[in-house]
């Protein structure tokens, strides 16, 4: 993450009560309050969909490009998906550690080599 974040401790008008909020110092110059907080699990899938929202309306493609082929086949578990994406939500963004299935028969965790054992498609 670029700059750093900082603790600050001020009065919410919205709570009407003290907060305590983590600003990056990058945005603050940039653009000034901000506040940054750790998503947790649950809200993930939400999070995610909302930011690949906004780079699909630039026009950018997504890729996953640590030296993997771009299609193969896999069957794969509802937890291994963060959200949907794309047009009509008709792509999945999987978890970096995704378990690859090849009809139902486990194959491992996502790597090179397992990569190298699953059906592909152009």
């Amino acid at each position: 993450m670029v700059g750093e974040l900082t603790e600050h401790r001020d009065y919410s008008t919205k709570t009407h009560r003290m907060q305590t909020t983590f600003q990056n110092s990058y945005f603050t110059e940039r653009f000034g309050r901000n506040d940054f907080e750790p998503i947790n699990k649950q809200e993930l899938p939400n999070a995610t969909a909302y930011l690949m929202k906004y780079i699909e309306k630039s026009g950018e493609r997504i890729v996953y490009s640590k030296n993997t082929p771009a299609y193969f086949i896999s069957d794969i578990l509802d937890d291994d998906v963060v959200c949907t994406i794309g047009q009509e939500d008709r792509k999945l963004l999987l978890f970096d550690n995704f378990i690859c299935f090849d009809d139902g028969v486990y194959v491992g965790e996502v790597s090179p080599e397992v990569i190298e054992r699953m059906p592909k498609k152009n």
